[in-house]
């Protein structure tokens, strides 16, 4: 099915952010079984090409356009996905700007999907949540929270992270949501599973699409895009909603639950989480920057001897390094 429409005509995209291990793959599975949604999993846009977008100059001149999208592109190819051409992307851009260029990536990734409206779900990106909300105006966000202690489990689980980095992640999340400058759908991770078609519709009105019943059977249909994937752990994806995976906490040391209430316990209160000891609230003990020295230890246990979290990572270093080495260049030769 191949979707004839002028992008300037076309609904804006939409985003899925959140705390990482928090549930952003189930909704973004469950909108993508709409049959006018398309979202994908992920481009790390944000993460890896926001703090360099300067050293691409002004966009609008095409050459340093098409420099920024050969380097998309092939940030994309990283991920085992086969990116579109060239001149894909630039038939779908209304802009040729930052913005534009993802929002053309999302309309081809949705027309190739036969589909009207692309979507996009980067858990990391809730670090850019306010570029996001600025560069992307009329882009409804849906926001996933989960309670701390069980997605700090598994945040730990799964990166091989320190509590400090983990817990630092969350009320991060947390802040930034409290921080945002337009209102955002929040949804936590219990409430979805515990309804989720109550939370289906809410979330289909936010975006400004009809719920369909389909949208709960996303188990039926993991899209090839999302397989594609490398080492995605699709867990839960495979299986209708559950609330198996709610209080998986309480395996943990006592020690480390009360330690995770004290760090959380401002974003805790406000979302409603009940505690299983007494910590004391205060939100200005919440730490607006990870240490360093925690920040490189969980990144060296993050790839350790992970060969394809090692390439991944190399590939993403090439690309900047060659660009800042490129605008150091410019700027030495002016």
């Amino acid at each position: 099915m191949k979707v004839e429409t002028n992008a300037e005509s076309l609904p804006p995209p939409f985003f899925v952010v959140g705390c990482p291990r928090s549930g952003t793959t189930l909704v973004a599975q469950m909108l993508d079984s709409h049959s006018r949604m398309a979202v994908y999993l992920e481009t790390n846009y944000y993460t890896t090409f926001a703090s360099d977008r300067h050293r691409y100059g002004d966009l609008s001149q095409p050459s340093n356009l098409n420099r920024l999208i050969a380097d998309f592109r092939e940030a994309l190819r990283i991920q085992g996905v086969k990116p579109p051409e060239v001149a894909d992307i630039q038939a779908e851009l209304s802009e040729a700007s930052f913005e534009g260029v993802l929002a053309a990536w999302l309309r081809v990734n949705a027309r190739q999907q036969g589909k009207i409206r692309g979507g996009e779900k980067t858990p990391a990106h809730v670090g850019y949540l306010e570029e996001i909300l600025t560069g992307f105006p009329e882009s409804p966000v849906i926001f996933v929270m989960r309670d701390p202690r069980d997605a700090i489990a598994s945040m730990r689980k799964r990166f091989d992270i320190s509590m400090a980095g983990a817990t630092w992640i969350w009320n991060m999340a947390y802040l930034k949501y409290t921080q945002a400058s337009r209102p955002v759908f929040l949804i936590r991770y219990e409430d979805l599973v515990h309804e989720p078609e109550k939370y289906a519709r809410e979330m289909c009105e936010f975006i400004g699409e009809a719920y369909e019943p389909d949208m709960l059977r996303f188990y039926e249909r993991i899209p090839e895009h999302i397989l594609a994937i490398p080492n995605l752990p699709l867990g839960k994806l495979n299986e209708p909603v559950a609330t198996t995976s709610i209080g998986n906490f309480r395996q943990l040391p006592e020690a480390d639950i009360a330690k995770i209430e004290a760090a959380c316990a401002a974003g805790m209160a406000a979302m409603g989480y009940s505690f299983t000891t007494n910590p004391e609230i205060a939100a200005s003990d919440i730490p607006q920057h990870l240490p360093f020295r925690y920040f490189l230890l969980d990144k060296l246990r993050y790839y350790r001897w992970n060969p394809e979290r090692w390439k991944r990572g190399w590939f993403r270093w090439r690309i900047l390094m060659r660009l800042r080495l490129r605008y150091l260049l410019q700027r030495v030769g002016k």
